[in-house]
């Protein structure tokens, strides 16, 4: 080999092992802790069911992502279908639902510190905590368990049997508050049972609306997110207050969806399948998507991102969101930014995610295998 063919075999060399530690499951975790500020995001991936592919990707604020740390660390895999991760006592909770069991996660390390498993059937979903020691977890097959989220965690403290299944849930004011298809499911912290269960009817969720999270606003107030119809056909988007206290709706607004044969660019034509919903740092803003006719001549729909003012029920654009293919997550960040999980075409491929920033331009970060749920450490 001639003195200059080797040099370009080694600079390739060093190009191909550069460019697999920016995107590899091979990489170290040389970053530090949370605290110390390097980390821009963790990304909750679900794997594809029955291959023990959940996983949480991690990213740096260098635009490095490593897509698997929890496997890294640990020299093992999380676990089948990673459903939710909440931070509870310091601790990162996934819930693992076809594994049936909840890890309990160092947020410096990603070492495993716990591991709750199901000893009786489940499905762990949403986590949510009830008090300083302990947690409910929703459940596919109608209940809600009860876990420790102090050492030692042990087995499920409870399985506690429910009318319907709940998926997401909000705490406050010492009662546990669970969005279902046949209503709002209420109970109160230290009395979860079924026959104390109270039901605020008018609002439920369906397919469309089932993965739209409730939201607390700055006043203690519960919003819940509806789509209005008439006919098999959806007219607007309906945004719901809840009293907590009082465990009734307090208001309500309508972004209505026009029918328009030709309708202007930027107009609302739809809603989306599966949508989400997040609150800003401020608990003033409520987000949620749309899709909106496109620019002329071809007007192509686009998902669209739309907020609304708690306190006077405006609604405004905030942002459109070109080029994603499979929106399976959403969220907005501290900064305003907004964050898209895009599984492609959800055939079992490494997904990515969207960063559209408020500038116009857009990040993409390569991560697992059906990335659901983003989430920001704060300092």
């Amino acid at each position: 080999m001639s003195r200059k063919k080797g040099l370009y075999f080694l600079i390739s060399c060093l190009i191909a092992i550069l460019f697999s530690a920016c995107d590899s499951a091979g990489t170290d975790y040389p970053y530090g802790p949370v605290g110390q500020g390097n980390i821009e995001a963790l990304v909750l991936n679900e794997g594809k069911i029955n291959t023990n592919m959940g996983a949480i990707s991690l990213l740096n604020k260098d635009g490095i992502v490593v897509p698997d740390i929890f496997r890294e660390v640990n020299r093992r895999p999380m676990g089948d279908v990673a459903q939710a991760l909440t931070k509870i006592n310091g601790k990162y909770f996934v819930a693992m639902d076809n594994s049936q069991k909840i890890e309990i996660i160092d947020p410096e390390t990603f070492r495993a510190v716990g591991t709750i498993l199901y000893s009786q059937a489940g499905f762990p979903r949403q986590i949510e905590a009830i008090s300083p020691t302990e947690a409910v977890v929703s459940d596919l097959n109608r209940q809600l368990v009860r876990i420790r989220t102090t050492a030692p965690y042990g087995e499920p403290l409870e399985y506690i049997s429910i009318p319907r299944w709940i998926e997401y849930l909000v705490v406050t004011g010492n009662k546990i508050f669970g969005m279902t298809s046949g209503g709002v499911y209420v109970f109160d912290t230290d009395n979860i049972k079924k026959e104390a269960a109270r039901v605020i009817k008018e609002v439920k969720n369906d397919e469309i609306t089932k993965t739209c999270k409730m939201l607390i606003d700055k006043n203690g107030n519960i919003w819940a997110l509806m789509n209005t119809q008439a006919g098999n056909g959806i007219t607007g988007i309906k945004l719901i207050c809840i009293d907590p206290l009082k465990e009734k709706v307090e208001k309500s607004y309508i972004l209505p969806i026009g029918n328009n044969a030709s309708p202007e660019p930027g107009e609302i034509i739809g809603t989306i399948n599966y949508n989400r919903t997040d609150i800003d740092p401020t608990q003033t803003w409520i987000y949620f998507n749309v899709r909106t006719c496109g620019a002329a001549p071809d007007r192509v729909p686009v998902q669209s991102v739309y907020r609304m003012h708690v306190d006077t029920g405006e609604f405004r654009h905030y942002m459109d969101l070109p080029g994603t293919d499979m929106m399976y997550g959403f969220c907005v960040s501290p900064q305003g930014e907004v964050y898209v999980c895009d599984c492609l075409d959800y055939t079992a491929q490494r997904g990515y995610i969207r960063n559209y920033r408020k500038d116009g331009t857009i990040r993409s970060f390569r991560v697992g295998v059906y990335p659901s749920q983003i989430y920001f450490p704060q300092e």
